[in-house]
């Protein structure tokens, strides 16, 4: 076996999987309305070629139209998703829309399957908990130890802690959604020049995020199923970086220290609506002034996220002047 010419040809795949090749030379006569003609449809008709006799293929293909994944296989987006995820995202933002599984419905579909996935394997609370609860406890020792850390040995109030995440627990659709949305902003601004879709727009980050999404349920699910935590976790940062690496099309060390501080901001701003919603409760409580001392890192996070943004920015506009110039001196 070649392996060189093997990897070739799968990075050749990575690259175009739908192109879609025919004998231009060879003539075919349609099996629907009799005319002779070269391609992949009849032009009088509108019928596929290759179409004969009726196969198992058949039977399966009539079946998959039932359930709308006939032309765009919900297998076979997820396939690509971890196969070629940035080239696959960068052709559905781009136009190519027809060969994936409609992104919100298999986001749906995903969270569902999901939810089944964890009544069948004892995480009956969501994707925050196993049958030991072991990731419920994580992240209240999390939260624990930043308070008595940055805000004295003022206690979290465990009741109102383990109802905000019995509520995300049960909505890991909506969760995952929002927990990577926080990246559509950052992106915007740190990925603003890439070689390789510049001028994103905000909505075609939102899709970005959604195919995120359903990987990342796609991995919850997987640790679930095995509770390899270290394998999930690998997992999880090689797709993350194959995905941005073929979405933007930066070099290694570019799309890595991009990738870094897109997540800081995002976790950044993630941590402002956080500090927001438990400083209203503590108001609620009427501890008025611990509830300030959460209010007033919000503007000062922000800001912080605006000067990382607006560097980011400069850099890569800068890097994508001089790169402009390189190949104008070239030509």
């Amino acid at each position: 076996m070649d392996i060189k010419r093997k990897y070739h040809q799968y990075k050749q795949w990575q690259l175009n999987p739908f192109e879609h090749e025919f004998d231009s030379h060879d003539t075919q006569q349609c099996t629907n309305c009799g005319h002779d003609f070269v391609g992949n449809y009849c032009p009088y008709c509108s019928q596929k070629s290759g179409l004969g006799r009726i196969t198992w293929r058949s039977v399966w293909n009539s079946v998959a139209e039932v359930w709308g994944m006939h032309s765009r296989s919900l297998p076979y987006t997820l396939l690509q998703l971890f196969l070629r995820p940035g080239y696959f995202i960068s052709d559905y933002i781009n136009g190519k829309r027809q060969v994936s599984f409609p992104p919100v419905k298999m986001l749906a579909v995903i969270a569902v399957l999901g939810v089944i996935v964890d009544l069948l394997t004892g995480a009956i609370h969501g994707m925050f908990q196993t049958g030991a609860g072991e990731k419920m406890s994580y992240i209240t020792q999390v939260f624990a130890w930043l308070n008595v850390h940055l805000y004295g040995a003022f206690p979290p109030p465990s009741a109102y802690l383990s109802k905000i995440l019995d509520w995300l627990n049960r909505h890991p659709d909506v969760l995952s959604l929002i927990m990577l949305s926080f990246l559509i902003i950052p992106n915007y601004f740190i990925f603003r020049f890439a070689p390789r879709n510049s001028h994103h727009t905000i909505p075609q980050g939102f899709f970005m995020q959604v195919f995120s999404t359903v990987v990342f349920l796609i991995l919850n699910m997987l640790y679930d199923i095995t509770g390899l935590g270290w394998l999930v976790l690998l997992l999880g940062v090689v797709l993350i970086f194959m995905t941005y690496k073929q979405l933007f099309g930066y070099g290694v060390w570019g799309t890595l220290w991009r990738l870094v501080t897109a997540f800081v901001c995002a976790i950044t701003l993630w941590s402002v609506l956080l500090n927001v919603n438990f400083g209203i409760h503590l108001l609620r409580m009427g501890q008025a002034d611990v509830a300030n001392t959460y209010f007033l890192n919000c503007p000062i996070a922000i800001l912080i996220v605006v000067a990382i943004l607006c560097l980011c920015y400069f850099i890569s506009k800068r890097s994508d002047a001089r790169h402009a110039r390189r190949l104008e001196f070239r030509v």
